[in-house]
């Protein structure tokens, strides 16, 4: 850990106690009962700092008895001082530094230290009060890395969307050229009959490859949402899967809001989230029934699919990556200042559950 400089301050708490009788028995209480880790060092000339005293909090965050830690030379703590964390220094008595040390059974640690020195006779001290905060910094380590996969996955998403254009388009481009060309053939030919027969065929070819265009399109962005209203669009969102999967589907869904208010960002968030859990159900569950319900109540708009499949192991399936789906799922509902949830197990179906708030105002009533 690294040592600071030794500038000319008050006496360390030991020795107060041995001036002030009376405010030690005050000193020894704060040093023995705070919640943060306090660990006084001492600081020789040119040497590596020793652990001269350790309070409880320290003992327990950094996992060694007293015996094992004090009197030790600092670097016992396995400690590194993560200088792209340095946050503050205070006309050079006092710094606040991030520190990543290990535990004594070997796991990391991560403290925000407030460091500060004082002189006693000859001798100088640092005083090192600790923060643990290795949850909040791994928190936002898995957060980073989530972003990461979640970009990745949009940006695999819009890339599927751009090949399903793509191949419908130059299908099109492709099926109709060859029909306009053997029509104009059997028309120089005199095959007028024939010629009609390929018109028809054409159109066939046309009508067939402009419905996957718009069925690639509304995939991406519902258009009937402005126009019919949300619960319109999960219906028929409903009817495409029962199709596709032959799957029944009991559906519950009781929306009272204002026509207008189907172009709310809450519209398309619930759509976005009905449409990756009846994909997920689809493609993973196995199932032959599918309870789907969106209910509005209290200020909530909350949207429920259970299948009756084959379920998994949640504690398994968590650091998978097979579970990005569920993730962004999680984090649309999350920008939407809502809730997301998932209850499965195996053989026992899967539940998906989300609840969104509804808010006066343009970015969140509907």
């Amino acid at each position: 850990m690294k040592s600071i400089s030794r500038p000319a301050g008050p006496k360390p708490a030991a020795a107060a106690r041995k001036k002030l009788p009376e405010a030690g028995g005050l000193y020894g209480v704060i040093f023995e009962q705070a919640r943060d880790s306090i660990l006084v060092l001492e600081l020789p000339a040119g040497g590596v700092p020793v652990i001269r005293d350790a309070n409880p909090a320290a003992l327990i965050l950094h996992g060694y008895p007293r015996e094992e830690l004090v009197g030790k030379p600092v670097t016992v703590l396995g400690a590194s001082l993560n200088r792209g964390r340095l946050s503050r220094h205070n006309g050079g008595e006092s710094a606040a530094f991030e520190v990543l040390q290990k535990r004594r059974d070997g796991t990391p640690l991560i403290t925000e230290v407030t460091a500060r020195n004082v002189n006693f006779g000859a001798a100088t001290y640092g005083i090192l009060i600790e923060r643990d905060v290795t949850p909040r910094r791994r928190q936002e380590e898995e957060g980073r890395l989530l972003s990461g996969r979640i970009m990745l996955a949009r940006e695999a998403e819009k890339k599927r969307l751009a090949a399903s254009l793509h191949d419908a388009i130059g299908a099109m481009q492709v099926g109709m050229s060859s029909e306009l060309l053997l029509i104009e053939a059997e028309l120089r030919g005199g095959e007028k009959r024939r010629a009609l027969a390929r018109i028809d065929q054409a159109r066939k070819l046309l009508k067939k490859v402009t419905t996957a265009v718009k069925g690639a399109c509304v995939e991406s962005w519902p258009p009937a949402l402005a126009v019919s209203g949300l619960d319109a669009v999960l219906r028929e969102l409903i009817s495409g899967f029962s199709r596709r999967s032959n799957i029944s589907v009991i559906q519950n869904i009781r929306l009272h809001y204002a026509k207008g208010a189907s172009e709310s960002p809450l519209a398309i968030v619930l759509y976005r989230l009905a449409q990756e859990a009846l994909n997920n159900a689809e493609k993973h569950s196995g199932a032959k029934k599918v309870d789907f319900s969106v209910t509005c109540e209290n200020g909530w708009m909350t949207l429920s699919v259970r299948d009756d499949g084959r379920g998994f192991d949640m504690v398994k399936a968590k650091n998978k990556k097979s579970s990005l789906g569920l993730k962004i799922m999680a984090e649309a509902a999350g920008s939407a200042g809502g809730y997301f949830s998932i209850y499965s197990k195996p053989g026992g179906g899967t539940l998906i559950k989300a609840e969104l708030p509804l808010r006066a105002g343009p970015a969140r009533e509907l």
